[in-house]
C-alpha cells in the first residue's frame, strides 16, 4: 500500500484550529508549541489520578465534579498518535504526528475528555504490515519510541488529563521473541513509569487480551493475563493496572479480579446490550471504564448517555478519523455530536445549562410536589428511555392480577414513568407493607451501625457482633445457642429463629417472639445458627431491638429521624408489640409507594441523597450479594438460600423448582416482596425502582412485575 506523507503546512499541522476559532494557527503558534514540548520535560508534574470507593480522582478531588459523570473517567482511544512504522521510514513523521495531536489536547479536554489510551504497539492503521512496536524482541524498551510517549504523557499531564499506557496489541505481539520477552516489558514499563515519576498514568497490559491474534497464549489465557497484572503490581506497588477485554463487554473472572478497573470494549455490543453487561461487571466491585466503542454520531451518544446512567465511564474510538493513516485530530470536530453531550454530561448544570441530572435529582417532598412525572409518549421514550407501549401493557397487567386496591410506581431516571392507582392513594396510603418492612429495617439498622462507629449512639455495633447482646429483655435465654446469633443471621434468615416454618404465627407478643411463653416453636432454635436458612419475620423483630440498645432510641423514632426524614418520607405507620418491658416497634410498617420508591432510589444512589450520605455505601454494596454460606433450601418455601442478603433479595438467584424465576431480570436487581403483592425494588444497571402498596395479604407473581417493569427499558430510543 502506498502511503503518502502528510502535509506539514500550519493549515494540516493545526487541524484543531479551525473548531476554536476558526481560523488557522499562525507562525508564533507553531513557536509556542514548539517551546512547549522542549521545556515539557522540565515543567513539574502536576497531575496524580487515584481511585476511592469506586469513583476516579485528579489530585484528591472527584473527576467531572457536580455533574451527571462526577467520579467517571471519560476517555478518547488515540493509540496512533505515537505511531511509526519501520518500513515506511521515509514516509511518515512520527514526530509530527505527535505533534498534532498534542496541539489539541486542550480542546479535547475542554469537552470533557479526562483520559487518553495510547499504545506502545498502537492500533490498526489501516494497512497490513507495518513495524510499530515499542519493545525490542528482548522486551527492553526502545528510547526514540518511549521519547513521544513522555511527550504526550506530559502534556497530558499539563492539562490534567490521564493517560491509559497500552502495552500489547495483538498484530505487533510477536516482536516479542518469547514469553519471558512478554514479562520483561511489563516489568521496564512499570519501572519506566515510575522513574520518571508520573502519576497519571494506568496501565492496560493488553488490547483486547482474548483476542486470537496474540502471538503468546500468555497475554490471551486469563489465569496467565491476570498473573501479568500482578506482576506489573508487583514492580511498580501502587501502579493502576488492567487489561482490555473484546468487544462483547466481557472481561473473565480471573482478569477482572486482579485488575484495579475493568476495561471492556463495546464494539460488538448494541446500545440495548450494555445496561445487562454493566450489571454484570459491577458484581467484581470495580470502576468501570470502556476504552473503546466504534460506534459513532446518534449511537455513540446513546451509548455514553448509557454509560453515565450506570455509574460507567466511556471511551470513544473513531477508528476512520483518529486510528487510520492519514491520522487526523480536529478536537470536538473529529464527532461534534458527540462531544457536543460529552459537554453537557461532564459539566456542572451552572456550567453548561444543560448538564444531565441522572445522579443528581432527588424529589422533594411530596407536600413540596413530589417526583417528576412523565405522562406523554415523547417524553417518557427520550427523557425516561422507557417504552410506551410495554408501560401500557405493564399498566394493563397490574390491573389484571388481582383484584385488590393498590398503588403501584415505576422510576426511570429519576422520572415516575407509570404510577397505577386503584382504591389506594400513591403519595398518601401508609397501610401495612408486610415483609417489604424487613428491608427498610436492615436498612435502618444499617444506618444505626454506620452511626456507632462514627461515635453518634450509646453502643457500638456491627454486623458481624452477636445479636443477642443487644437484647437485655431476652435474658436469660429461651435456647443457650442464641448467644452464637451474629447481627447479619437476623436479616438473611440464618438464626434459627424461624417459627412460620414450622406453623407458628409470624406476629405476637414480645414475650412469644423472644421465647418465653412455653410456646417450642419460638422457645428453640430451628438449626444452629448460620447451619440452615428457615424465613423469619421474628428475626428482624429482633432487630428492631438491636437498633433500639444501639441507638437509645426505640427503632420507629430512629427510622423517622436517619432515614424517612432525611428523604423527604412525609407517610408512615409502625406496628407496635406489649409485654411486661412496655410498648415497642416492631419491624412492621406501612408507607405509601411513592415514599417506599425514595428508599429504593436512595440504594441506587449507592446511599446518597442531594449531598448527604444517608445509607452506608457498604450495605448498598454488600445487599449486591449473597451475605451467607448456606446452600440447603429455605425450610418454609424451599427457596435458593443465596437469594437473601442484609434483609433485601436477589430475585436473579431464584430456583426454577421453588416456583420462583429470576428469568429476565438483571443480576444486579435487589428486591423485597410482602405478602399481598406488595414490592419494593431496584435495578442500578437500569437505573430503575419499581415499587406497589396493597395493605393486603397473600400471593401474587412479584417478579413478574419486576421482569416486566426491566422489560420495558428501551434505551436504544432515547
Amino acid at each position: 500500500m502506498r502511503i503518502v506523507r502528510p502535509s506539514t503546512t500550519l493549515a494540516a499541522f493545526f487541524p484543531c484550529s479551525a473548531v476554536v476559532a476558526k481560523l488557522r494557527r499562525a507562525l508564533a503558534s507553531l513557536l509556542i508549541l514548539a517551546a512547549f514540548l522542549a521545556s515539557a520535560a522540565e515543567m513539574p508534574l502536576r497531575t496524580r489520578v487515584a481511585v476511592a470507593n469506586g469513583h476516579w480522582l485528579v489530585n484528591d478531588l472527584p473527576t467531572n465534579p457536580s455533574s451527571a459523570a462526577e467520579g467517571l473517567l471519560m476517555n478518547v482511544r488515540m493509540v496512533n498518535t505515537v505511531f511509526e512504522d519501520r518500513t515506511k521510514q521515509a514516509e511518515f513523521d512520527p514526530g509530527d504526528n505527535t505533534a498534532r495531536f498534542i496541539a489539541c489536547i486542550s480542546d479535547y479536554a475542554d469537552q470533557g475528555v479526562n483520559a487518553f489510551t495510547i499504545c506502545l504497539q498502537g492500533g490498526m492503521p489501516g494497512y497490513e504490515g507495518a513495524v510499530n512496536s515499542g519493545f525490542e524482541p528482548d522486551g527492553s524498551l526502545r528510547s526514540a519510541y518511549l521519547t513521544r510517549v513522555e511527550r504526550v504523557i506530559r502534556a497530558c499531564d499539563q492539562h490534567g488529563v490521564a493517560v491509559i499506557l497500552g502495552l500489547y496489541y495483538q498484530r505487533q505481539s510477536a516482536i516479542l521473541r518469547d514469553e519471558d520477552a512478554v514479562r520483561a516489558g511489563i516489568v521496564n514499563t512499570a519501572r519506566w513509569v515510575r522513574e520518571r515519576g508520573f502519576q497519571n498514568v494506568l496501565l492496560e497490559i493488553a488490547n483486547e487480551y482474548p483476542h486470537k491474534g496474540f502471538a503468546h497464549d500468555i497475554i490471551r489465557n486469563p489465569k496467565t493475563q491476570a498473573a501479568l497484572i500482578r506482576l506489573a503490581h508487583q514492580t511498580a506497588p501502587g501502579l493502576l493496572v488492567s487489561a482490555s477485554g473484546c468487544g462483547d463487554g466481557n472481561i473473565d473472572r480471573e482478569v477482572a479480579e486482579a485488575a484495579d478497573f475493568l476495561l471492556p470494549h463495546w464494539n460488538g455490543t448494541s446500545v440495548e446490550q450494555m445496561p445487562l453487561r454493566l450489571g454484570l461487571l459491577k458484581s467484581f466491585g470495580k470502576p468501570i471504564v470502556a476504552n473503546e466503542d466504534d460506534k459513532t454520531g446518534t449511537n455513540a451518544v446513546a451509548a455514553l448517555r448509557i454509560s453515565v446512567q450506570n455509574g460507567a465511564s466511556y471511551g470513544l474510538l473513531l477508528e476512520q478519523h483518529n486510528q487510520r493513516f492519514p491520522f487526523q485530530f480536529d478536537g470536538a470536530a473529529d464527532d461534534p455530536g458527540f462531544y457536543a453531550e460529552l459537554r453537557k454530561l461532564t459539566s456542572a448544570p451552572n456550567q453548561s445549562g444543560v448538564g444531565l441530572d441522572v445522579r443528581d435529582y432527588f424529589p422533594p417532598p411530596e407536600s413540596q410536589g413530589g417526583w417528576r412525572q412523565l405522562t406523554s409518549p415523547a417524553e417518557i421514550r427520550t427523557l425516561g428511555g422507557m417504552d410506551h407501549a410495554k408501560l401500557d401493557n405493564l399498566r394493563e397487567w397490574l390491573l389484571k392480577s388481582d383484584d385488590r386496591e393498590f398503588a403501584a410506581v415505576v422510576v426511570r431516571h429519576g422520572y415516575i414513568v407509570l404510577q397505577v392507582e386503584r382504591g389506594n392513594s400513591a403519595a398518601t396510603d401508609s397501610r401495612r407493607v408486610a415483609s417489604v418492612s424487613k428491608a427498610v429495617c436492615a436498612t435502618v439498622l444499617a444506618i444505626a451501625s454506620e452511626w456507632s462507629q462514627e461515635g453518634r449512639t450509646p453502643r457500638k455495633m456491627t454486623f458481624e457482633d452477636h445479636a443477642f447482646e443487644f437484647m437485655p429483655w431476652a435474658q436469660p435465654l429461651s435456647d443457650p445457642r442464641k448467644s452464637r446469633i451474629l447481627v447479619k443471621q437476623l436479616l438473611n434468615h440464618t438464626s434459627g429463629i424461624c417459627p412460620e416454618a414450622t406453623g407458628a404465627p409470624n406476629e405476637g407478643s414480645w414475650d412469644y417472639i423472644l421465647g418465653y411463653t412455653g410456646d417450642p416453636r419460638t422457645e428453640k432454635l430451628a438449626f444452629d445458627p448460620g447451619t440452615g436458612c428457615g424465613y423469619s419475620t421474628h428475626g428482624l423483630d429482633h432487630a428492631a431491638l438491636v437498633c433500639e440498645t444501639v441507638t437509645g432510641k426505640p427503632y420507629d423514632q430512629f427510622a423517622i429521624e436517619a432515614l424517612f426524614k432525611p428523604l423527604g418520607i412525609e407517610h408512615w405507620w409502625f406496628q407496635y408489640y406489649d409485654w411486661k418491658f412496655g410498648r415497642h416497634p416492631s419491624h412492621g410498617l406501612g408507607m405509601p409507594a411513592r415514599d417506599l420508591a425514595r428508599i429504593a432510589y436512595c440504594m441506587l444512589r449507592e446511599g446518597r441523597w442531594k449531598d448527604r450520605k444517608v445509607i452506608p455505601k457498604w450495605f448498598v454494596d454488600q445487599t449486591g450479594k449473597p451475605t451467607s454460606d448456606v446452600k440447603t433450601p429455605e425450610l418454609r418455601w424451599r427457596l435458593n438460600p443465596q437469594v437473601f442478603s442484609h434483609g433485601w433479595e436477589l430475585p436473579a438467584r431464584h430456583w426454577p423448582e421453588s416456583g420462583r424465576s429470576g428469568d429476565g431480570i438483571p443480576a444486579d436487581a435487589r428486591e423485597k416482596p410482602g405478602s399481598g403483592g406488595q414490592l419494593i425494588a431496584f435495578v442500578p444497571s437500569l437505573d430503575l425502582v419499581i415499587t406497589r402498596q396493597t395493605g393486603s395479604s397473600g400471593e401474587w407473581p412479584f417478579e413478574d412485575y419486576l421482569r416486566r417493569a426491566c422489560a420495558a427499558v428501551d434505551d436504544a430510543k432515547h
